[in-house]
């Protein structure tokens, strides 16, 4: 199991690749939905089934409160019918991401505990990368869930200005990473074949490996972007199979990488947490892509 975080620096699909990866991977899966910007799932793919009643903001005040793992159970909504496929709704307000400035630490504790402990994978939808001189911002970008993630994941579309903006924010990663992470070898590029710029090409410029690639599929991008009433085979769609087969590499890469770095699996914090982890154990089957 693994905590991928998906980030960007500008319009790059961070939303739509972290979708994808969460709803193809093999095993149970777990999106956190934690762009500052504001998430746009409950209005896009969900099509607006919740509104501001549930998502990321109440955790701020159950924090505050001491009852951060109940909020954040409670807060927990379906991204397929059997469950096996969770999500924790983002932001409604870019307002709001203030409050959130000390409670990223502890909930990417609880995603940790969730990876490790109640067997899903964990994909973190972390949105643009917003920094300040010397550091990522502490309240416009979640730092903390980049730093304790396994793999951070730099989406890039293959075009020369995506690669252009990326850049500079793939050389201040390293630094952030290799400062205040688990280093800067858990930084890779995902790309979305949307122009005609060589993998090896990105991969020089940036200086950074590719972990796998997702087609341009306006089907596909549409049915995530927009969500749809009518039924769909979303197994047959290029954009899944190859989500599937970019999951898997991250979860070799990111186990392996933890391996090597012989990381322990991080201590459940409390009795609460524990209870929770408890409540909320993967099913233990590999499950199928959700349409």
């Amino acid at each position: 199991m693994s905590v991928i975080a998906l980030t960007g620096a500008h319009a790059s699909g961070v939303t739509v690749s972290s979708l994808a990866l969460a709803l193809s991977g093999a095993r149970p899966s777990l999106l956190a939905e934690c762009d500052a910007k504001g998430g746009s799932i409950r209005t896009g793919y969900r099509m607006g089934e919740w509104g501001g009643e549930v998502g990321l903001w109440h955790l701020a005040q159950a924090d505050r409160e001491g009852k951060l793992p109940e909020a954040f159970e409670a807060h927990l909504r379906r991204l397929d019918a059997n469950g096996a496929r969770l999500w924790l709704p983002g932001l409604t307000d870019p307002m709001q991401a203030a409050a959130l400035a000390d409670t990223w630490e502890p909930l990417g504790l609880l995603l940790q505990a969730m990876d490790q402990h109640a067997g899903y994978d964990v994909v973190v939808d972390v949105g643009r990368v917003v920094v300040e001189p010397g550091a990522v911002h502490p309240s416009l970008c979640p730092r903390p869930l980049l730093h304790r993630a396994d793999l951070v994941l730099l989406v890039v579309r293959t075009t020369l200005t995506s690669v252009a903006q990326t850049r500079p924010v793939a050389q201040f990663l390293k630094s952030e990473l290799e400062q205040r992470g688990s280093g800067a070898d858990a930084l890779r590029l995902l790309l979305v074949k949307e122009g005609d710029v060589p993998e090896h090409e990105i991969t020089r410029r940036l200086e950074v490996p590719v972990i796998g690639s997702l087609p341009w599929e306006e089907k596909a991008g549409r049915l995530l972007t927009h969500g749809t009433t009518r039924q769909v085979k979303a197994g047959s769609m290029r954009l899944f199979k190859h989500a599937r087969q970019a999951a898997h590499a991250a979860q070799v890469d990111a186990s392996t990488r933890r391996l090597r770095m012989q990381l322990p699996p991080p201590a459940v914090a409390s009795p609460v947490v524990a209870g929770v982890v408890q409540r909320l154990l993967a099913p233990q089957q590999e499950v199928k892509i959700s349409g």
